[in-house]
């Protein structure tokens, strides 16, 4: 399973650095292990156990170097992972290897500069760091991914959420070829019959709606938006063309390339080009491409 997609996004990273450096920090001011060893007992060594060392050498610069080693390292970890990965998310489990990644990196560099800092031997004091620092992260490094799938999990069930509505709107619909357009506080405000609708038009706040009735051209504006109309549109021929625009692909006579982009020529006289932006030309393509049911 790919993991979601909020992983991607800067905003979340960026507040995961942030709890992440901060946790650290607190918790190895709040606590500091002595592995069975008085305060006085540590103090009379003239070497001193070098476990209690990585600890105890946080009355100096020490601990919030070593923040801003975990700081630096995530950042340039985090920023790899979005431009390398964004365009095909991997799974979890990939995802775990990376965080994994992640964490022993900033383990080795931690652990180069207490050695160099407190004049230690790096290969033996290495896996006291790693473990000390793995048995912190863990802790923001889970919360994290369980905020995360919590903010995936809520985003599917409002999509399923507006997929049903549009659905139902669907069914609704054709029972009678009928589009009942409502204002944004969901009452209807205008019912047409779909073949006679030409295009839906976006004026700030506002929609307008272009229909025929006989062989007159009506307009109606309605309190709405685009987007809030758009689950009217499913299972219909309207099809979203422009930012601004819905236009029926049944009344579409022709599609014309001009020197400022592609305008779709309306087969009823009086009305204007419609504009098809190059984000959605393929799907007006496609769509009418398909035979006519």
């Amino acid at each position: 399973m790919k993991i979601p997609k909020t992983i991607y996004a800067v905003k979340s990273n960026t507040m995961f650095i942030a709890g992440l450096v901060i946790f650290v920090l607190f918790f190895a001011i709040t606590y500091t292990p002595n592995y069975g060893l008085s305060t006085s007992t540590f103090a009379s060594r003239n070497t001193g156990d070098e476990s209690i060392l990585l600890w105890y050498s946080h009355q100096g610069l020490c601990l919030p170097l070593c923040c801003a080693i975990i700081l630096v390292t995530t950042v340039l970890s985090r920023t790899i992972l979005i431009l390398t990965t964004h365009t095909a998310r991997i799974r979890e489990g990939e995802y775990f290897l990376w965080q994994m990644g992640e964490v022993t990196a900033s383990s080795l560099f931690i652990n180069l500069f207490l050695s160099l800092y407190l004049h230690l031997d790096y290969f033996e004091n290495l896996p006291v760091v790693l473990l000390i620092y793995i048995s912190v992260a863990v802790y923001p490094y889970a919360f994290y991914w369980l905020l995360v799938e919590r903010i995936d999990r809520d985003r599917r069930i409002a999509d399923a959420q507006r997929t049903i509505v549009r659905l139902r709107q669907r069914e609704e619909q054709s029972d009678n070829g009928m589009l009942r357009f409502t204002d944004d506080k969901g009452i209807t405000k205008l019912v047409v019959s779909t073949e006679n609708v030409i295009s839906i038009e976006a004026a700030g706040n506002y929609v307008t709606i272009l229909y025929t009735s006989g062989n007159r051209l009506m307009r109606y504006s309605l309190r709405n938006t685009l987007k809030g109309i758009e689950g009217l549109c499913i299972g219909s021929p309207m099809v979203r063309c422009h930012r601004s625009y819905f236009l029926n692909l049944n009344k579409v006579k022709l599609l014309r390339k001009a020197s400022d982009g592609v305008y779709a020529e309306i087969d009823h006289e009086g009305v204007s080009d419609i504009p098809v932006s190059k984000s959605y030309a393929p799907d007006v393509m496609a769509r009418l491409s398909e035979p006519k049911k």
